[in-house]
C-alpha cells in the first residue's frame, strides 16, 4: 500500500494530492455528497479506477468499506462489523436520525422525491415529528434549537442539508439525502424503537444508542 501511494506520488502528483484529499475529508465526515460545496472534485476521483483502488485499499485496512453511490450522488465509509466495532451516539441524535429516516420514508412513498434521492421538509415540520416519538417514549423533549444542533451535527456527516433562516416564518427548509438509510439501517431502527418502548429509569440511558448499521 504504501508502495502504491509512493509510485502515485510521484508519477502523478496531481492525482495523488486528489486521493489524499478524499481520505482526508472522508476520516473527518465520514461521507461526501454531490450537493455539497466542493463535493464535485472529490467525487470525481472515484470515477477514476486506478485512485478509487488507492482510496478503497487504505480504508479496507482500517477496517472500513468504501461505498460509492452515483444515483443518490455519496460515497463514504461504513464501519466492517466483523472487524470494527461499530459507531455509538447519544440518544439524541439517533432519535434525531430516526425521524429523517421515517419523514424521508414517508415522502417516497407519496412520490416526492428530488434528485439524488433527496426529500425537502422544513425544521419546523421535523421538530413537530420529532415531539411526537418523544412524547409516545414519555422522554424530554429537546428545544427546537437544540433540535437544530443536533441536525447541524449530522449535516456535518452529509446526511442532511440545512437552508437559511426565514426570519419571517421563523423557519428553514431541510433536506434528507437517501444517504439516511444507509446510516439509520434498518436494524438501527428496530434496535432505537426498542429503547424508545423502555421505561425511562435513569440518566445513564441517554449516555450512549444503539450501534449504527448500513444495509450498504
Amino acid at each position: 500500500m504504501l508502495v502504491e501511494f509512493g509510485n502515485l506520488e510521484a508519477n502523478n502528483p496531481r492525482g495523488f494530492q486528489r486521493v489524499t484529499q478524499l481520505i482526508v475529508h472522508l476520516m473527518r465526515h465520514q461521507f461526501v455528497h454531490a450537493e455539497d460545496r466542493g463535493a464535485a472534485v472529490l467525487l470525481e476521483t472515484l470515477n477514476r479506477p486506478e485512485l478509487a483502488r488507492l482510496v478503497e485499499g487504505f480504508f479496507d485496512v482500517a477496517g472500513y468499506r468504501l461505498v460509492h453511490r452515483e444515483t443518490e450522488g455519496w460515497a463514504g465509509i461504513l464501519p466492517d462489523p466483523e472487524r470494527t466495532s461499530l459507531p455509538r451516539m447519544r440518544i439524541n441524535e439517533t432519535i434525531a436520525l430516526l425521524v429523517m429516516r421515517r419523514l424521508w420514508e414517508e415522502a417516497l412513498q407519496l412520490g416526492e422525491i428530488y434528485a439524488n434521492g433527496t426529500v425537502r421538509t422544513t425544521l419546523n415540520e421535523a421538530y413537530a415529528a420529532y415531539q411526537g416519538i418523544v412524547a409516545r417514549s414519555r422522554r424530554a423533549a429537546l428545544s427546537p434549537n437544540d433540535f437544530r444542533d443536533v441536525l447541524r451535527q449530522i449535516e456535518r456527516r452529509s446526511v442532511v442539508r440545512l437552508g437559511d433562516l426565514d426570519p419571517d416564518v421563523q423557519d428553514m427548509d431541510l433536506d434528507i439525502r437517501a444517504l439516511v438509510t444507509s446510516v439509520a439501517g434498518d436494524d438501527f431502527v428496530a434496535s432505537l424503537e426498542q429503547i424508545l418502548t423502555r421505561p425511562v429509569a435513569s440518566a445513564t440511558e441517554t449516555e450512549d444508542a444503539p450501534e449504527v448499521e448500513s444495509d450498504a
